[in-house]
């Protein structure tokens, strides 16, 4: 009797299931391990060697076995995180941005910077942001709507320790002006980046909530090219899209680093 075209190779069901025994086990001799996993030894060779090869498992005795560098990184929550926000975000940004003819951006916050994680609906690169790119948080759309909803000991300090630059005649750079303007993005629902880190540059921004923390923030570039402007306009579907994310990370709460 055939295979059914979607069953996996053999050989995946065995080397899965020989990695799972190995980090789960504790056997004295590869026969023994072999054994629990009911292949034959010359199979179980091959197999682990295949696994340590591609970095899955390393030995470190007769037997046992423990995680090799691939298989951590590919666990590594902080890691897993963002690959879950992208993955469902991407889409949902796709379509804003063809629905606005705007750019879109993902951003989380690391180490009191705002870190692009997606940038859709720029195809010939005119603003300046790229995916991994790191800004100072202070000047985005995206920083300020992270860093308003930081936990308050958190923001303050990030408010005593820094040196805010001014990049335009529009940054804000005292602390007072800093902390008036998070209470007005956390009244208001949204942040604004009106020329604060690029002359003619203006964006709106609002948060990426789960379990009651915000997790990250997407924005919407409303001009690139200045001139009057109403960001506020695309607030209702900047949200809209927000709510959208946020609806489709719930079943991943309990993966996310929260």
């Amino acid at each position: 009797m055939s295979l059914s075209r979607t069953s996996p190779p053999l050989s995946v069901d065995k080397s899965l299931a020989l990695l799972v025994h190995a980090l789960e086990g504790d056997f004295a001799s590869m026969s023994a391990l072999a054994s629990a996993a009911g292949l034959p030894l010359s199979t179980a060779h091959r197999l682990l060697t295949g696994l340590q090869r591609a970095g899955f498992i390393v030995p470190v005795s007769r037997g046992r076995y423990i995680s090799g560098p691939t298989l951590r990184r590919l666990a590594r929550p902080e890691n897993e995180t963002n690959r879950i926000l992208m993955q469902i975000a991407a889409p949902i940004l796709a379509k804003l941005s063809r629905r606005t003819s705007r750019i879109c951006h993902l951003g989380v916050l690391e180490d009191g910077m705002m870190t692009y994680l997606i940038k859709e609906g720029d195809a010939e690169d005119h603003a300046l942001s790229r995916q991994g790119m790191q800004l100072e948080a202070y000047c985005t759309g995206l920083g300020k709507a992270l860093l308003a909803h930081m936990p308050e000991p958190q923001r303050n300090d990030y408010l005593s320790s820094g040196t805010f630059v001014a990049l335009t005649p529009h940054t804000l750079t005292t602390p007072e002006a800093l902390s008036a303007e998070f209470d007005r993005i956390r009244r208001s629902g949204y942040a604004l980046d009106e020329q604060e880190i690029l002359p003619g540059l203006v964006c709106i921004a609002v948060p990426i909530q789960l379990e009651g923390r915000v997790i990250a923030a997407i924005s919407l570039v409303v001009t690139h090219k200045g001139g009057p402007v109403r960001p506020q306009a695309y607030f209702a579907r900047l949200r809209a899209a927000a709510i959208e994310i946020e609806l489709r990370l719930q079943p991943f709460s309990d993966m996310l680093q929260l």
